[in-house]
């Protein structure tokens, strides 16, 4: 195993990724598109398909659905499903992690802007990541990291990660 995770921040116009490994590969981008309906549920899971086909994670993190924005809740609820599908059927293993429990992991606060996970990526993980949603990814991605081994992650991030184990145990 080579630790490698895959970190995703769904978005119907700019999904962040970020991969990094112990063998040091270490990327981040976003899938973008103008696209619409099932045309842009396609785009973005094919995108995602082939990232992971190439990288071949052993841990895929997700962001958790914010239940907040009742709007686009119906539109990212069809985007997490067909991910999260296309992940079950290529045999890759899954967890999805709430944003509040992000943000506590990566700033050690349940509630952070967008700009403060951006400036938490560079001053725990020496990563200058010009795009929120990327960051966001790359904090998964660590969150990741930290869930499948957490040596070398401090005290509060380990701790908010044994919480989350704790709350995904039958």
């Amino acid at each position: 195993m080579n630790n490698c995770v895959l970190g995703l921040d769904l978005s119907l116009t700019s999904t962040g990724w970020a991969i990094d490994a112990a063998d040091e590969r270490r990327k981040w981008g976003v899938i973008k598109t103008a696209r619409r309906g099932a045309s842009r549920l396609d785009y973005i899971d094919d995108a995602i398909t082939r990232l992971v086909e190439a990288e071949m994670p052993d841990l895929v993190v997700i962001e958790n659905y914010a239940f907040g924005n009742s709007l686009s809740l119906a539109a990212l609820a069809e985007l997490g499903g067909v991910v999260r599908l296309s992940l079950h059927r290529m045999g890759y293993r899954y967890i999805a992690v709430a944003p509040a429990t992000l943000k506590k992991f990566v700033t050690g606060k349940g509630q952070a802007e967008k700009a403060a996970m951006m400036m938490h990526c560079l001053r725990n993980w020496l990563v200058e990541i010009g795009n929120n949603n990327a960051a966001d990814a790359f904090g998964l991605c660590q969150f990741g990291r930290c869930y499948l081994d957490g040596t070398g992650f401090k005290a509060f991030q380990v701790k908010s990660v044994e919480q989350f184990k704790k709350k995904e145990e039958p």
